[in-house]
């Protein structure tokens, strides 16, 4: 189970752009490395490791929350109006379910090529169940994770967040 939380956080980083994961990455999206040796002397000493950044990064280190009951069942009525609006391809419904700087990143377009995008792959329109799993807190976000079982055995992976009773971030992992 750790390895999943963890798991679930390095991808936090990747999905929502959280800042240390990618500073030790390139605009190439490749790691930095320390330039190698010239030298032909097998005996030389080892290179020296990359060095972490200057903030700390193991300090973003997620924390799994508490959370009560209602509150999950609060915060799934949200997140299943929001998969329901996928599976019938209805933007409206689904914005309904945003926030307002989220909503601002989602245009219809973008909106149906992952609505489609879903329903071609999973079949989100032949059934699902919302199954929560945790809640996390890193870098001051706090995130739910759901699992997605689909009525054809498959499941997939969902990470919220959640501000004022609202998606404000939304990522299939």
């Amino acid at each position: 189970m750790k390895l999943f939380i963890y798991l679930i956080a390095l991808m936090s980083f990747i999905v929502f752009g959280g800042g240390n994961a990618n500073a030790m990455l390139n605009s190439q999206g490749q790691s930095k490395m320390p330039a190698s040796h010239n030298s032909s002397n097998q005996y030389d000493a080892p290179a020296a490791r990359p060095t972490m950044p200057s903030n700390n990064y193991y300090a973003n280190k997620p924390v799994k929350l508490h959370v009560s009951p209602a509150s999950i069942k609060t915060v799934k009525k949200v997140v299943s109006k929001a998969v329901k609006a996928l599976a019938k391809k209805d933007y409206n419904k689904f914005i309904k379910t945003t926030s307002s700087s989220f909503k601002k990143n989602i245009t219809k377009t973008n909106f149906d090529k992952v609505s489609n995008s879903l329903n071609a792959k999973l079949q989100l329109k032949n059934g699902y169940n919302i199954q929560y799993m945790t809640a996390l807190k890193q870098a001051g976000i706090k995130f739910y994770v759901w699992k997605l079982l689909l009525k054809s055995g498959r499941f997939i992976y969902i990470k919220t967040v959640i501000k004022n009773d609202k998606i404000d971030g939304l990522a299939f992992i």
